[in-house]
């Protein structure tokens, strides 16, 4: 296809959709359109775009269409366990408690995918709200790919959606259809699921009902798509349908150098920056402070590829002074009983005892001079992989609280100890995940894979990477390679990492998207 018919079709998509289709993927775009003429047994491609620019209903049909074969769709349940520990712990409660009167509350999830992410604000509605019957709960799910839309609708998942959910509250919500989930009727019911175009359309129901007054705002993962001006339009169209006060939530460094969202106030969290709607004319400055964005280009590759200079937190002691008696008395039982509050989510107190252990132990590990005799404590040999044990538990509950620098410091901190374990690589790869950081999640995929050449969960993850970069058939060797590692397992075998997933569960799966990838499949 010539390159001026290529660069005509672009900037149509763009206009109707606002993605930005990188260089990179222009063959992959031109062979989709070719599927598209065929299928409509069109000569050739100037009539097909001539179709797309047309307003009338054949038109409209034809992008629903073709917006499903030039769109991603990737999401899971309580994605970005920062975001979600910000929304259960802070917004959603304040909204609740700001709502008493009325008992009115609308959360929009704008680019909702397949649903997980409007079916997870139901849940934390669920658990927050005592009286659930006595509101007027409206939870809406707009998405621009019609096929996203209906699955959203069906809400049936399989396996792969729940990777980083508890198997309790899977058990809770869903219930089990053969090697699938079904989201329970209250939960599916509380949501409404219909196409919104957020470049193109007006912001209305389907009834052309206004949407207005809206309390919360969750638009993840959409802008890394979108071009710089569209990003512009949809903030500010954002900011007139928000109720004052009302707030939005964006992915993690979506919105630099966005100007519309200057309209917004800031509010800065260890877990995110969020946008409000001021509450009168008054608003603070917006800041974007550098401490709360990870250095993308190089924060991995130095982890994976550089030795860490060990440094040490810990305040130092005079070895002269006579501390031994007062420590001798110091608790030596931190570590398990921070393994206790871990097991039971009490994730604040497991740091505290955790962090605490390792304090002890950097002082029992000091020289002391004990009647004018230089002395070493007998417990300065602590084993390498008890200390190991330590900072991964600190990684694991701080993730698990949304502090992602944090836990990012106390896995470097293992690796130190121990560089060939891969549960620290494996939670690293998950806090990528979770910031949709991209190239952060492909080194680690590949380092875990240099550590352990069976890892079906960094297998899977490179191939969802691939497939969202387009390149099908990286995706389909990826995928391949973990379908043939699962059939080699028995069907129950519960795979490590992914909470509660069977190896028959991720068969399953990978054989719906040996379907679904439409490059001939893989073995």
């Amino acid at each position: 296809m010539e390159l001026e018919l290529i660069e005509l079709f672009l900037q149509l998509i763009t206009s109707q959709t606002g993605l930005y289709i990188r260089l990179q993927d222009h063959p992959v775009l031109a062979e989709k359109i070719k599927i598209r003429v065929k299928v409509l047994k069109l000569p050739n491609p100037q009539d097909y775009l001539n179709l797309l620019s047309t307003d009338n209903s054949q038109s409209r049909e034809e992008w629903k269409q073709l917006i499903p074969l030039i769109t991603t769709i990737e999401s899971y349940f309580f994605r970005d366990q920062g975001q979600i520990n910000l929304l259960r712990t802070v917004i959603l409660p304040e909204l609740i408690n700001s709502r008493q009167n009325t008992k009115n509350l609308t959360l929009w999830s704008a680019g909702c995918s397949t649903g997980e992410e409007p079916y997870t604000l139901s849940i934390l509605l669920q658990q927050l709200i005592p009286d659930l019957a006595s509101w007027n709960l409206n939870i809406l799910g707009t998405d621009v790919n019609e096929e996203a839309l209906k699955k959203a609708r069906h809400g049936l998942y399989t396996a792969w959606s729940f990777r980083l959910v508890d198997s309790e509250l899977r058990n809770r919500y869903f219930v089990r259809q053969g090697q699938e989930w079904k989201i329970n009727s209250v939960t599916q019911n509380s949501v409404q699921f219909f196409n919104l175009n957020l470049v193109k359309d007006s912001y209305c129901y389907p009834n052309y009902t206004p949407i207005q007054d809206v309390d919360l705002i969750i638009c993840r993962n959409v802008f890394v798509y979108f071009k710089k001006d569209y990003i512009n339009q949809v903030i500010a169209k954002f900011f007139n349908v928000l109720k004052p006060g009302g707030y939005l939530i964006t992915g993690h460094a979506e919105l630099q150098s966005t100007e519309n969202i200057e309209n917004f106030q800031a509010k800065i969290y260890p877990e995110s920056m969020i946008y409000q709607r001021p509450i009168g004319l008054v608003k603070e400055p917006l800041k974007s402070p550098k401490s709360l964005m990870l250095n993308r280009d190089n924060s991995w590759n130095n982890l994976l590829y550089s030795p860490w200079k060990n440094q040490d937190s810990h305040p130092k002691v005079n070895k002269h002074e006579n501390h031994q008696s007062e420590i001798l008395k110091l608790p030596k039982k931190s570590l398990e009983e921070a393994k206790r509050h871990f097991k039971n989510k009490q994730y604040p107190a497991a740091i505290q005892k955790a962090e605490q252990f390792l304090h002890n132990y950097y002082l029992k590990s000091q020289e002391f001079t004990i009647n004018g005799k230089e002395e070493r404590n007998e417990n300065r040999n602590l084993k390498p992989e008890t200390k190991f044990d330590a900072y991964y538990l600190l990684a694991q509950a701080s993730a698990n609280l949304g502090k992602y620098e944090q836990a990012i410091s106390y896995c470097k901190k293992a690796i130190e100890i121990d560089s060939f374990s891969i549960f620290p690589y494996y939670l690293l790869l998950h806090i990528a995940q979770e910031q949709e950081d991209l190239a952060g999640a492909k080194l680690l995929s590949k380092r875990i894979i240099y550590l352990l050449p069976a890892s079906i969960p960094a297998y899977l993850e490179l191939g969802s990477i691939y497939e969202q970069e387009k390149d099908h058939t990286r995706a389909a060797k990826m995928y391949s390679t973990a379908l043939a590692l699962l059939k080699s397992l028995p069907p129950s075998m519960r795979i490590e990492h992914l909470e509660g997933v069977t190896a028959e569960d991720l068969i399953v799966f990978l054989e719906n998207k040996r379907l679904a990838i439409g490059t001939g499949g893989f073995c």
